[in-house]
């Protein structure tokens, strides 16, 4: 019975972390005290011990020497890096979806389409965000490789606090609204290249995002 209750807590503390880093409420170098995470959590040491593993293997967290377990940040390299290897994923599934398209696949994106609108114009951040994790998978899920659709899926989790800088940006998220419509529209249209364009594209308002709250280096 203990082991179930703490596996729960483990599993509580792993995600309230994961949406804390994904609404911006952690940012990227800040510290996660491990005493400070069971007081927080009225847990043992040891499960957020085992939180924090598996914080790590999503690429969230990171540990640094004489500072301990913080929230995942980057080079300039490794930010370009992750980009670019998510800009080669995403055109490769999109090269892949078969067009003309599946009806059901485009009623499944519309339908997900309009309850994210809805999200959207109430500012629903929270549903908003979930929602648009549903739309990518079930459009890269669409390329029928699982193991591209996972690669993406990973290299997205990877990117979590870099997106978390467009996260409650009203001007960004009906930028993001427009570029679901427009790989809808792509497929409907059976538009390959435009497809290709609007799967790639739509990563990167974040990543000017996350590099201007830093400075700015060669922003696109």
């Amino acid at each position: 019975m203990s082991q179930q209750s703490n596996q729960k807590s483990e599993t509580e503390v792993v995600e309230t972390i994961h949406e804390a880093i994904v609404f911006g409420r952690l940012r990227p170098r800040e510290r996660l005290v491990e005493e400070e995470l069971s007081e927080q959590f009225g847990v043992s040491r040891h499960v957020v011990r085992a939180a924090m593993s598996t914080l790590e293997q999503r690429g969230l967290v990171t540990r640094r020497p004489n500072r301990g377990v913080v929230v995942r940040d980057f080079s300039v390299e490794e930010v370009d890096e992750l980009y670019e290897f998510r800009a080669i994923l995403q055109a490769e599934a999109a090269r892949r979806i078969p067009l003309p398209a599946p009806q059901e696949l485009i009623e499944e994106l519309q339908r997900i389409h309009a309850e994210y609108s809805d999200c959207v114009d109430r500012m629903d951040l929270k549903q908003t965000a979930a929602l648009n994790n549903v739309f990518h998978e079930t459009l890269f899920k669409a390329s029928n490789n699982r193991f591209l659709a996972e690669a993406i899926e990973t290299s997205w989790t990877r990117a979590t606090a870099i997106r978390c800088y467009a996260i409650g940006d009203p001007v960004m998220l009906q930028q993001s609204r427009e570029e679901h419509r427009s790989m809808i529209d792509a497929l409907i249209n059976q538009d390959r290249d435009g497809l290709v364009k609007a799967c790639v594209s739509h990563i990167y308002p974040a990543l000017e995002a996350y590099k201007r709250a830093h400075g700015g280096w060669n922003a696109r």
